[in-house]
């Protein structure tokens, strides 16, 4: 059980959500595309406890030519992402659970582009960034301060633990980082020998209400809806302040095989929104719905991914990829997901000292 397969607990975050089963980015919302990602869990053995000490576990993800449905129809995205976090496992143990806790500070750099001809009024210029509109984020902060990993018997394992969201990241102008705070109870399932290692891990974000400080969407009579431009600011209808986002589950799943130090199997994820939108600005879903439309309206996003993985165990250091296609998804957008992991030990106390007298 020594393995660092423990992965980015708290999942990556912000705009990745645009590919492989992230927020939704429609019309009616402040611009902003969710606190956490589909899929960043993946193969990550959070359950099992790691030995005592502090590691570092990198992540990345890049998400090419993300294609939207449904509320994003039109739209595309890029979007490549680093996630480091610092996980610490305690070795205490509270009502028969090791203790741990981890921090994410994720940081993006997301591309917007339409594929319908409208125009975005963006920073990019000349084919084939001509519309395109870059953000470059440093993305809000993720706190899981507790937790509590229970090893079952058998090789099984189960977890459960709470996630703080902090609104502390990038706030400029149109930026696409979430205002709001999201908490975000998570648990999961491990089951892990010599041949076999199988993990499930599920988390639930409850989001908090935007102040309307992130990107919002502007209405222009008789053309499709745009992102922000405050050159047009006077053609606005804002549905920025009091938006709130539905709350929405995720599953991630993956189950390998182990060839020695290496191994490989089928992965799998899923999102669903189980709450609807608040628009805000005293707008209701209806209205939206009169004003652009039942596609542009208060939709639920939801995304069925599968893919495969692959790792190596290199002994201090533990590596792994993890590609992912979108196979059903409506109100979001669709496409391939590329993950990467690599986690080591930073620090951990020292072995106890042999017995000097021994049988």
């Amino acid at each position: 059980m020594t393995r660092l397969g423990i992965g980015t607990l708290c999942g990556a975050a912000a705009a990745l959500a645009l590919i492989a089963g992230g927020e939704r980015a429609s019309a009616m919302e402040p611009g902003n595309f969710g606190q956490t990602l589909q899929g960043t869990t993946i193969g990550a053995v959070i359950a099992a406890p790691a030995p005592p000490g502090v590691y570092i576990i990198s992540e990345s993800f890049i998400g090419p030519n993300g294609t939207g449905v449904g509320q994003n129809l039109g739209n595309s995205t890029t979007v490549p992402l680093w996630g480091p976090t610092l996980y610490w496992s305690t070795g205490w143990q509270f009502l028969g659970a090791n203790v741990a806790g981890a921090v994410v500070q994720p940081f993006y750099y997301a591309a917007v582009f339409p594929t319908n001809g409208a125009t975005l009024g963006g920073n990019g210029s000349g084919p084939p960034f001509g519309g395109t509109i870059w953000f470059e984020t440093t993305g809000n902060t993720l706190f899981t301060p507790l937790i509590l990993q229970w090893t079952l018997g058998h090789g099984w394992f189960a977890d459960l633990g709470v996630t703080f969201i902090a609104p502390d990241g990038s706030h400029y102008n149109g930026t696409l980082n979430p205002d709001y705070w999201t908490v975000e109870p998570r648990g999961g399932v491990a089951y892990i020998d010599q041949n076999w290692h199988f993990t499930a891990n599920f988390k639930y974000d409850i989001n908090g209400t935007s102040a309307g400080h992130t990107g919002v969407y502007q209405i222009i009579a008789n053309s499709p809806p745009v992102l922000f431009n405050p050159a047009l600011a006077a053609t606005i209808v804002s549905f920025g302040n009091g938006y709130r986002s539905g709350n929405e589950l995720f599953g991630d799943f993956a189950l390998t095989h182990m060839f020695g130090k290496l191994e490989v199997g089928p992965v799998a994820s899923f999102k669903v929104q189980t709450t609807s939108d608040t628009p805000g600005s005293g707008f209701t879903c209806a209205q939206v719905a009169a004003l652009l439309g039942p596609t542009r309206s208060c939709g639920r996003a939801s995304n069925v991914s599968v893919g495969g993985l692959a790792g190596y165990n290199f002994g201090p250091v533990n590596w792994q990829v993890w590609i992912t296609d979108t196979v059903s998804a409506t109100d979001d957008f669709r496409g391939w997901g590329i993950y990467t992991r690599l986690a080591y030990k930073l620090w951990g106390p020292d072995a106890p000292p042999k017995p000097m007298i021994t049988k």
